[in-house]
């Protein structure tokens, strides 16, 4: 890539610059058009907003605790968590494809093809649309349902009376709430320190 940036407007710099990936970026629909390294942020928020559910479920009034069946509430593994895991399957999935399209344009940005600079658009829109929907979904229920459960006996005795099923009824799957906090709390720095090498590269 030039490492000269004679256009203060990006849009301009795009359009007229060296690198198909640009042109075809700044010109084409897409739902989420910020640059890759902010969609990777988002990706390091989700993985940091579903690794609350850690601290949150250590502050679980005890009326909410009762309802894990483990002592051990960090091992417990309260079935909710497997949409948690649902939401890291996606996020995860989402966060390498747009890795891929970072490490192809820092590697051969400017020598892409305009057919390749296509197909890795195309990876970084339903890459994008598949985490920043279905994840964020996925995440917001997770752990809104561990605030749910701070509100103790009351919360939780009008969600169960509403013909809710126990959130935090075991699951035979191994989905601690420790091994879902370490994990994603890992994630979150991986993409975030992926983020801060693209933008600097993909910058320069």
């Amino acid at each position: 890539m030039s490492g000269d940036k004679p256009y203060e407007d990006p849009i301009t710099a795009a359009l007229l610059g060296d690198s198909h990936y640009e042109r075809l970026r700044v010109g084409r629909y897409a739902l989420f058009k910020q640059p890759l390294s902010r969609k990777l942020i988002w990706q390091s928020v989700i993985f940091a907003t579903l690794a609350l559910v850690l601290p949150l479920t250590l502050t679980l009034p005890a009326s909410t605790q009762m309802l894990f069946s483990s002592d051990d509430l960090l091992w417990a593994t309260p079935k909710i968590l497997l949409l948690g895991v649902y939401a890291v399957a996606i996020v995860s999935t989402s966060a390498l494809a747009l890795t891929y399209v970072g490490y192809r344009r820092v590697k051969a940005d400017d020598e892409l093809s305009e057919r390749e600079a296509c197909k890795l658009l195309d990876i970084e829109d339903v890459a994008s649309v598949v985490s920043l929907v279905t994840g964020v979904l996925a995440v917001a229920i997770v752990v809104g349902t561990f605030l749910l459960g701070l509100g103790g006996e009351a919360a939780m005795s009008l969600f169960l009376s509403a013909g809710g099923e126990n959130p935090f009824a075991p699951t035979r799957m191994p989905v601690s709430v420790l091994g879902v906090g370490l994990s994603t709390t890992a994630l979150a720095v991986v993409f975030f320190l992926a983020s801060r090498l693209f933008d600097q590269r993909l910058s320069a």
